[in-house]
């Protein structure tokens, strides 16, 4: 039997894919086969969107330096053994700990120590070895100010030849504020100080602060005089080892950059280097286009180009109105790219800084660009300052002063996306002519990226592989051992919500394949904010919050002027009212575009005035704001279902002038004005061949990654395509009932991932075509709506996805694993009683807080002597944790044959996992506590019950530590946001209730497959 040929249709978010199956006859779909969501979490932070790797990472580094100082103590007090210091009796060295170690530092320095007194100052000056600075990671830290100046401020108070009575070292000094009674620890302070102009800042400080340099001193001080006097017993094999045991520093391990874009097997290049900078300008300034009369547009000539770029390489910006004066060209004159909120261009930062007078001065300038590169690379990746002063010195010719300055000179952070070998190849493509950077690539003799991709082979994978895998130049480098997991093998992306969303595309398109077989066709829509790292999410939700503010304040600017009430006036109404605002920032300069009629606040919701699309929707399938305007009612029906240019003659019967029309364009946000010149559509098209192309053609990165990851499968026919298609389309096909809400998506519903899917399985060059041709139908008979009649894919399209999405269950991705934070970072003392202490800083002063709390208590076995012991002879416990997790639930028969609850917190779970292995949480029947397990759930996880007398298939959200869960339906989604607001409510069910409710746990497939055990008692 022949496979069948199916259309595969994926709608990709950032915590969501939904999917559709789309039979095909020939090349067009004719039927939905099936369709589903699967749910799953984006691996960030829900409080502040970081990545939930960041948190893990900073906990392991704090582990890994407490690991590392014990080993340190470890290996002096095996040395000092060794050697003849300590004593090998524990109990003799323990008697040692009444010596004043301060006083011993000090009078080490003139008189002769013995072997343990030496020993004990040696032992104590290696609790506390002092700062070492690391000139790369002290530029990210917000306190290195206040501790530099505690450190330059401690060297000051110290002189190794101890003129004016000065202490000559640190232990010394520290000595003196000991005996004064002051405090020979390093306190970090904040205190709240009043500015003239009454606003307050923090200032931060160090009581005193330590460096690994004054350390050095010390231990050199006390063993050359205790040499003096002790030759036999301070030899120089002990003094290397002992000085290795104090002063060793692991090197940091370097962040190894991900891979060039072109040469997969190279490194990133820094954004510090000058031909990185050199490389963003020449692309930047290759594509500024002059914008002359008639909104056309004129590249730079090469004289031009090259005047502006040697301009940019010695300055850190170039601001537009600098720009022009420099070409010679008109106030008057805009560019391509300058806009209200952009009005500069970026010159090559690193030259900026380098030349300063302080720093390299005119002599940068002398360098050829290998040497200035070569300087740019030291500066980013030395660690150590004084090893970078040294090689500055000796490769630059700067003195030491200006050394210094240089190795605390700042530059630009971060990796470009090609490597330095491809920027040698790039660069001189760029500089010979005035050419864009797809034609640079492929005069560098890189052919074009699509040639680059596996898929570009023809071979069909029989499933797809760990994206990693044949992704190679998406991803950083991997070990390339065969034995470590894919992950650290192959590499991933570092973006934690697109690793997860691609694995969980594998995870369900090879369901699919191994169900149903190979798609003939793939079409995905990747969601935007996919595509954002945390800043351009922080970006995006700070726009939609103005969005949101701005609307409201029209809102009710609109509710005035219409006299009703604010929640009557309609949506079309507001966004009458934001076009209106984007014809010119003067109230009295808003006129229609086409007649030059003033348009007032009252006249502009009225039916005089429409909403009309700049380039015809028929034309581009562009509904966006950006290709909206608003314009009389007689300007729309002259220019008709035409561009600006193509209408300029009927505009000009009337009257209208065209090049007025222009100016009132200039007006317009940037992404506006350029649809009204005569170049109009061709600009809008770009590269595209026609505006179905366009439509049909995503071409963001990760778009592409998705588009060449899923061409493993599917290498005759993937595409990805835009999002702004769907939402149009699922309305226009009467789609948003399908899960109701009064005719508006409804998102509360997992299930609407899967209606996007069954949409955009159908978006394809016929559908389009159709669409385009109602639309101009619906125009050409002056209706003022964009189709009149929207033709459906097939009759029966709206039943079959109705169907299809009544019979999904949605999938959760559960999280089994006990792996994720124990307990809460913050450490708290136990007063009995049930009643807990912490301090907290408020405004700059440390305070003591008091409260009963629960908490995880902790004990120690060494701490025994200073905390004491229980009754029972076990450690008295001294701290706490507040724990804030839960691993699961488990439900276990008791004799009587009733269910109930047991939870196992996270802490308790790591617990046994430590001390039996992480299986024996996953026993198949039995609990933790040892009981007979009926069942064991976790978040996500999905039951079969009844309830109300309805058997229902319900998620898990939380299991609290009394034991009562509280669920959803599988479909329901924003549910805690929903039940905060009491828009639904939970079901919330304890053991007992379980058993009543014939409760068992089902599993649900990637591709919605349930699986129901039966009800057992």
């Amino acid at each position: 039997m022949p496979a069948m040929r199916y259309r595969l249709a994926l709608d990709l978010g950032s915590t969501s894919l939904g999917w559709a199956m789309l039979r095909l006859a020939g090349d067009k779909p004719v039927a939905v086969i099936k369709a589903g969501s699967r749910i799953f979490s984006d691996g960030r932070n829900p409080k502040d969107g970081s990545s939930l790797a960041v948190t893990r990472r900073d906990a392991r580094a704090m582990r890994r330096r407490r690991d590392r100082l014990l080993k340190r103590k470890s290996r002096m007090l095996r040395t000092l053994i060794e050697y003849g210091f300590f004593s090998p009796d524990a109990a003799i060295r323990k008697q040692l700990e009444l010596l004043d170690p301060y006083a011993l530092r000090a009078r080490g320095l003139d008189a002769a120590l013995k072997p343990e007194e030496f020993a004990r100052a040696l032992f104590h000056i290696n609790q506390r070895r002092g700062f070492k600075s690391n000139r790369k990671t002290d530029k990210k830290d917000s306190d290195s100010g206040a501790l530099k100046t505690a450190i330059r401020q401690l060297h000051a108070a110290i002189d190794p030849a101890g003129s004016n009575g000065m202490p000559r070292t640190v232990g010394e000094y520290l000595h003196r504020r000991n005996q004064a009674g002051q405090t020979v620890r390093a306190r970090y302070r904040q205190q709240r100080v009043e500015k003239e102009d009454g606003k307050t800042r923090i200032d931060k400080s160090y009581d005193l602060y330590v460096d690994r340099a004054m350390i050095e001193a010390e231990f050199d001080a006390l063993w050359a005089k205790q040499a003096e006097l002790h030759p036999t017993l301070f030899h120089e094999a002990a003094r290397f080892d002992l000085e290795d045991c104090l002063l060793h520093q692991r090197p940091l391990k370097p962040v190894k950059p991900g891979r060039c874009t072109l040469l997969p097997e190279e490194e990133r290049a820094p954004l510090a280097l000058p031909s990185q900078q050199r490389f963003r300008i020449y692309q930047e300034i290759n594509n500024l286009r002059i914008l002359r009369e008639g909104l056309q547009e004129e590249a730079l000539t090469l004289e031009q180009r090259n005047r502006l770029v040697d301009e940019l390489d010695t300055k850190s910006k170039l601001s537009f109105t600098q720009i022009k004066k420099l070409l010679g060209l008109g106030g008057n004159t805009r560019f391509n790219l300058e806009d209200a909120k952009r009005q500069e261009l970026k010159g090559n930062t690193t030259s900026a800084i380098l030349s300063k007078k302080d720093l390299f001065g005119s002599a940068w300038l002398s360098f050829d660009e290998t040497k200035q590169d070569a300087i740019a690379i030291q500066l980013v990746t030395e660690e150590n300052e004084s090893r970078l002063v040294r090689w500055l010195q000796e490769h630059t010719g700067a003195d030491e002063a200006r050394a210094e300055a240089l190795a605390n000179t700042g530059l630009p952070e971060g990796y470009g996306s090609l490597s330095a070998k491809a920027l040698a190849r790039i660069l001189p493509a760029l500089r010979a002519d005035v050419v864009t950077y797809d034609k640079a690539v492929q005069a560098a003799g890189f052919g074009h990226h699509s040639h680059i991709s596996h898929a570009a082979t023809g071979e069909i994978l029989p499933a797809l592989p760990y994206y990693g895998e044949y992704l190679q130049r998406h991803v950083g480098f991997g070990t390339g051992n065969t034995n470590d997991t894919p992950e650290k093998r192959y590499g991933k992306i570092a973006n934690p919500t697109v690793h997860i969303g691609l694995n969980q595309v594998r995870t369900v398109v090879n369901a699919l394949i191994q169900r149903y077989g190979h798609p003939s066709e793939v079409i995905v829509e990747v969601a935007r904010d996919l595509k954002q790292n945390l800043e351009q999410r922080k970006e995006d939700q700070e726009r939609q919050a103005r969005n949101q503010k701005r609307n409201e304040r029209l809102r009710n600017e609109a509710s005035g002027i219409l006299q009703c009430a604010p929640e009557r006036v309609r949506q079309a109404d507001i966004q009458k009212m934001i076009l209106w605002e984007e014809l010119s920032f003067d109230p009295a300069d808003r006129r229609c575009p086409y007649s030059g009629v003033q348009i007032g606040a009252g006249m502009v919701l009225s039916d005089q005035v429409e909403i009309e699309h700049i380039l015809p929707f028929s034309q581009t399938l562009d509904d966006s704001l950006n290709n909206k305007t608003v314009a009389t009612r007689q300007a729309n029906r002259v220019k008709g279902n035409r561009s600006p240019w193509d209408a300029r003659h009927d505009f000009a019967s009337k009257g209208w002038d065209y090049d007025a029309i222009l100016a009132r364009a200039e007006l317009m946000p940037k992404n506006k004005r350029y649809r009204f010149g005569e170049d109009g559509l061709q600009k809008w098209l770009r590269e595209d061949k026609d505006f179905l192309a366009r439509a049909l053609n995503d071409t963001r990165y990760l778009s592409r990654v998705a588009r060449e990851y899923l061409s493993l499968i599917c290498p005759q026919d993937t595409r990805v395509i835009p999002g702004q298609m769907t939402a149009m389309l699922r309305g226009k096909f009467g789609l948003n009932e399908v899960l109701g809400l009064n005719g508006e998506k409804n998102r509360n519903d997992h299930r609407h991932h899967a209606v996007d899917a069954c949409v955009i399985g159908v978006t394809d060059q016929g559908m389009l075509q159709r669409f385009a041709q109602a639309s101009a139908s619906a125009r050409e008979r002056q209706l003022n709506r964009l189709v009149d009649d929207m033709p459906l894919p097939w009759p029966s399209y709206r039943e079959h996805v109705e169907r299809a999405v009544q019979r999904i269950w949605v999938s959760h991705k559960p999280d089994h694993s006990h792996e994720g934070a124990m307990h809460n970072d913050t450490a708290y003392s136990l007063l009995g009683d049930g009643m807990v202490s912490v301090r907290k800083v408020v405004d700059g002063v440390r305070q003591r807080e008091v409260s009963a709390l629960k908490v995880i208590e902790m004990a120690d076995a060494k701490a025994a002597a200073r905390h004491g012991m229980l009754p029972n002879g076990q450690p008295r416990p001294y701290k706490g944790y507040k724990g804030d997790s839960n691993y699961c639930i488990e439900i276990v028969r008791n004799e009587k044959g009733k269910w109930e609850g047991e939870v196992v917190s996270t802490f308790e779970a790591y617990q046994l996992a430590k001390k039996e292995g992480a299986l024996r949480l996953r026993h198949p029947s039995l609990s933790v506590s040892g009981r007979q397990l009926v069942m064991r759930l976790a978040k996500d996880d999905c039951m079969r019950l009844e309830h109300a007398n309805v058997v229902r298939v319900m998620r898990l959200v939380y299991a609290n530590s009394a034991g009562t869960l509280a669920f959803a339906d599988q479909n329901e989604a924003n549910v805690d946001k929903r039940t905060r607001t009491k828009e639904m409510a939970y079901v919330f069910k304890t053991a007992g209730s379980l058993q009543k409710s014939k409760a068992r746990r089902v599993n649900i497939s990637p591709i919605g497959e349930l699986r129901d055990p039966g009800f057992k008692e």
